[in-house]
């Protein structure tokens, strides 16, 4: 598997010989021209660079010499081309949001009588948005400062150049609502996610998850046909799309405004918490502009399924009903990570335990939310949905990070475990009462603590290292020798997911200590360290496949579709579609 690495993307002012530019200088150059014509260029390159599909978040090198001539001016072509054999992004995702959030801050609806942005223009726009793309590096004292420091630099740019499928995120999520909490306990179903949808929006979930798969189904198909700066480029979706189906024109409308802005209609927005606070545009992450609907984020657009159902109803609840909500979506996170195994994992190779409990001064307790045993080594996973605040993720604030990091993946808050110090305690508790554990102990001789998160942070560069140091620190040598314990590892749900294909024939103990020997310090991507982490799409996951298909099947007969309205999907078994007309 080819691995992530770090590459140097080329800014504005190495280009031209100039001090790096300002904030400022930005927004000066953006107050030119007309706002919508800058977020509407935006929506075309987006396009024609193929952002989002498989994960893709940098314009390859043949796109990259077809689109120079026309971004840029004659007297800086020549070097720019230059840049493309030294392997130096020009262009990338991050520049359109950058340059998309900066226009929406301006108070465009003031603005629109100015000029159209001309094409030659844009180049420099996008290159003057990458360097502003970053935060000075700033030496600190103290180890777990800074290492708390490096995490807060790097997961901004983690995040926006994501090595995973954004069409994997909603079909996880898709799962989530079909698949998991259907066979959920009844205790753990702590609110009717149907009901409180439906509640606040007026429509249903599943229509609503039917209208998000539509629209990602025209920006796949907008995004696979050829594109050439020559070629007009179709960005823009139309409610006319849905002509043929049973939609009402007032749910139309309604499904519209969950994911639009306009204009005209915009409130003024506060400044940004910092370079990769792109909030607004995940919420609404397209552009209503005269009667057309631009796609501005492809990854956004297909995030905004779970976006809805998760935070907006949770903005509504009252407080008692916001802790039930937090703790339901937590439940329904760790049955998916056991539901991955039990699907995908060899049976002989990778054995579940799910939830093993033990019994402490006459109550059960749970021992971690998973126990794999592979031969003598048993894998013990705590599954966190450890979501990272915006106030936090985008402040580049290494105190702010630290914080986050112990109360929600090392320490806790109160008498609360989470992550590290309940894998410490799981050690503790087999180590005092082996004998509660006669299921799956006997014959084990390693054990590998595990910390999955569903948000990126767990697969972010340094993490691990912070969390495994935490963990050492407090692991006692002298009271577990009977077994090794190996370093701790922490990964992202979308590293786990683009990984399980390996476990087919090979045991998961395999793949975490081939990661834990390859980065000895722990400190890069769990996927740079891994020789089983697939980029972009997750392959070969056949139950993912199959719930595509039943989408695409719910998504025609709810509808009222014909098959050749909006062209045949066809699957194939690495979870890539394509349209048939």
């Amino acid at each position: 598997m080819a691995s992530p690495k770090l590459k140097m993307w080329v800014p504005w002012s190495e280009l031209i010989g100039s001090p790096h530019g300002t904030v400022e200088e930005f927004r000066t150059i953006l107050g030119k021209y007309a706002p919508s014509s800058l977020l509407k260029a935006s929506a075309r390159l987006s396009v024609a660079f193929n952002y989002g599909l498989e994960g893709r978040t940098v314009a390859d090198t043949a796109t990259t010499l077809k689109w120079i001539p026309e971004l840029f001016t004659p007297d800086v072509m020549e070097k720019t081309r230059s840049f493309t054999g030294q392997d130096r992004p020009l262009f990338f995702q991050a520049q359109l949001r950058y340059l998309d959030a900066e226009v929406i801050r301006l108070n465009p609806a003031s603005s629109e009588g100015l000029p159209v942005v001309p094409n030659h223009m844009l180049g420099e726009i996008l290159l003057r948005a990458g360097e502003l793309l970053y935060k000075p590096h700033v030496q600190l004292a103290d180890e777990y400062d800074a290492m708390a420091n490096l995490i807060a630099e790097f997961l901004p740019t983690y995040e926006i150049t994501s090595p995973m499928d954004p069409f994997f995120q909603f079909l996880r999520f898709y799962i989530f609502l079909t698949k998991i909490i259907p066979k959920m306990a009844a205790h753990l179903k702590l609110f009717d996610v149907n009901v409180e949808f439906e509640k606040l929006f007026g429509f249903s979930l599943g229509r609503y998850t039917n209208f998000i798969a539509s629209v990602a189904l025209h920006a796949q198909q907008a995004r696979k046909t050829t594109t050439s700066p020559d070629a007009a480029i179709n960005a823009s979706f139309q409610q006319i799309w849905f002509k043929n189906t049973t939609l009402t024109v007032e749910e139309i409308e309604q499904m519209f405004k969950t994911v639009c802005f306009s204009l005209a209609e915009l409130a003024p927005q506060s400044d940004p918490i910092g370079y990769a606070d792109f909030e607004f545009l995940r919420d609404r992450p397209y552009l209503l502009h005269e009667h057309e609907m631009f796609l501005l984020d492809y990854e956004f657009a297909l995030t905004k399924l779970e976006s809805a159902v998760v935070w907006r109803i949770l903005r509504t609840l009252p407080e008692k009903k916001k802790l039930d909500s937090l703790s339901f979506w937590g439940y329904v996170f760790e049955e998916y990570v056991t539901w991955l195994f039990d699907i995908y994992a060899s049976k002989t190779l990778n054995v579940v335990h799910k939830s093993p409990t033990y019994i402490e001064n006459g109550n059960t307790k749970q021992l971690c939310d998973v126990v794999i045993v592979c031969g003598s080594t048993a894998i013990m996973i705590e599954a966190k949905l450890a979501t990272c605040p915006v106030g936090v993720k985008y402040s580049a604030d290494y105190l702010k990070m630290r914080k986050y990091l112990e109360d929600k993946l090392v320490t806790g808050t109160g008498t609360r475990r989470v992550g590290v110090s309940q894998l410490l305690n799981a050690i503790h508790i087999i180590v005092k009462v082996p004998e509660q554990f006669s299921l799956w102990l006997p014959g084990i001789k390693k054990l590998i603590p595990v910390i999955v998160t569903k948000d990126d942070i767990g697969s972010s560069w340094v993490v691990n290292a912070y969390l495994n140091r935490r963990f050492k620190d407090q692991l006692n040598n002298k009271k577990h020798k009977k077994y090794v314990v190996t370093p701790l590892v922490s990964m992202s749900i979308s590293s786990m997911e683009r990984l399980m294909w390996a476990l087919k024939d090979k045991p998961f103990s395999e793949i975490v200590e081939q990661r834990i020997q390859s980065d000895k310090a722990l400190a890069s991507p769990f996927e740079a360290a891994s020789d089983f982490v697939a980029q972009g799409v997750a392959p070969k996951l056949h139950a993912h496949v199959e719930a595509y298909k039943e989408l695409a099947d719910e998504l025609v007969k709810d509808f009222g579709m014909e098959k050749g309205d909006v062209g045949q999907l066809e699957i194939t078994d690495d979870l890539k579609a394509k349209v048939v007309p």
